[in-house]
This record gives C-alpha cells, sequence and structure tokens, in this order.
C-alpha cells in the first residue's frame, strides 16, 4: 500500500501545481526488481485515490530490467546472481526505481 499512497501522493501535489479538476491517467515506470505485483498496486492506487481528483484514474504500469554485469570479464545476466562463472563480482544498475512518467489531467 504505501507505494500506491506514494504515487497518489505526489501525483495530486503535481495536479495541485497545476490547478488540475481531474486526474484521467498515471504512467508508471517500475523496475523488476521491486517485485511489485502489477494488479495488487492497481487495487492499492484505487484504494489510496478514492475520494480525490485522481479517483478512477487509469494507472499504466511499464516495468524496467535491471543491467546485471561482471566488472571482471563483462558477461552481462538476464536474472540477478550473487557472483559471475569466472568468479567476478556483478554490479547490478537499475530495476529498483519507481518513476512516475505521465499524469494525465484536465486542467
Amino acid at each position: 500500500m504505501s507505494f500506491a499512497q506514494t504515487i497518489v501522493e505526489n501525483v495530486l501535489r503535481l495536479a495541485e501545481e497545476k490547478k488540475a479538476k481531474k486526474v484521467r491517467g498515471v504512467v508508471i515506470e517500475l523496475g523488476e526488481l521491486l517485485l511489485i505485483n502489477p494488479e495488487q498496486l492497481e487495487f492499492c492506487f484505487q484504494v489510496a485515490s478514492h475520494g480525490t481528483i485522481a479517483e478512477g484514474a487509469e494507472l499504466e504500469l511499464k516495468f524496467t530490467k535491471p543491467v546485471i554485469e561482471c566488472l571482471m570479464c563483462g558477461k552481462k545476466y538476464s536474472e540477478p546472481i550473487a557472483i559471475c562463472e569466472c568468479g567476478g563480482i556483478i554490479k547490478v544498475e537499475g530495476g529498483k526505481d519507481m518513476l512516475i512518467r505521465r499524469v494525465e489531467m484536465e486542467v
């Protein structure tokens, strides 16, 4: 629920700045490593936005993959691992972000 509440709070703050009358849609970019259940987030968003100008807004979720690479040999992986086959240390970039990419409003 905290992710949904954070999204709603930020959307409402932006809507207030723009003097919006209604929020119609929100596009969120989520990193796959957050392990968020999309159906659960959508439900919690609807609950958190109830009674606000964002109530009934369509929530669109886009997932991004992390970049996982060995610092020693440069091999790239599609799934998180603890250590590379060569024994090198793995670097993980991205995949843990939650960004509001677009808010559609009536002003």
